[in-house]
């Protein structure tokens, strides 16, 4: 009888601990939604002409972290830009995309941006295609930066 109530014992107490990894198994969804000024310069490949430009881009994240070590991020990139060229051209820059991303933490994922360069007149449009390299870290909050841009005639 005593081997009997030790086994009950053992099997609620395994179940209790089953239910208390289910409840913890997904951490409650950090959420960033910030609004970052971007400036620079670039050059139109189509006319060689420098265009240096200045706008936001307005980005939010909801990440979900699991317990072995994995992560869900949701993100939504609205980036808008102007922009003036060195021969006297003007330019408005958007890029906006939604992405989801599942991954481990602490490890580098990578999503490639295309921002369109519109030119308000006679000038060639082109296309800056870019890598957003995006970090989740273990308490739920993501860093990125971008690197490796290329603009591309667009005509």
């Amino acid at each position: 009888m005593k081997s009997y109530k030790r086994i009950v014992w053992v099997l609620c107490s395994l179940m209790a601990a089953g239910l208390l990894v289910i409840a913890v198994k997904s951490m409650a969804a950090v959420v960033t939604n910030v609004h970052i000024p971007i400036s620079g310069t670039v050059v139109n490949p189509c006319n060689g002409e420098t265009v240096t430009f200045s706008g936001v881009d307005h980005f939010t994240a909801t990440v979900t972290l699991d317990s072995s070590g994995g992560f869900h991020l949701t993100a939504h990139d609205n980036i808008h830009v102007t922009a003036t060229g060195s021969l006297g051209n003007t330019y408005e820059g958007n890029h906006e995309d939604t992405f989801a991303v599942n991954g481990r933490v602490g490890f580098e994922q990578i999503q490639t941006l295309t921002l369109s360069a519109i030119a308000l007149g006679n000038a060639p449009n082109f296309e800056e295609h870019a890598l957003f390299h995006i970090t989740v870290h273990p308490d739920g909050t993501v860093t990125g930066f971008v690197n490796n841009s290329m603009a591309v005639c667009r005509g």
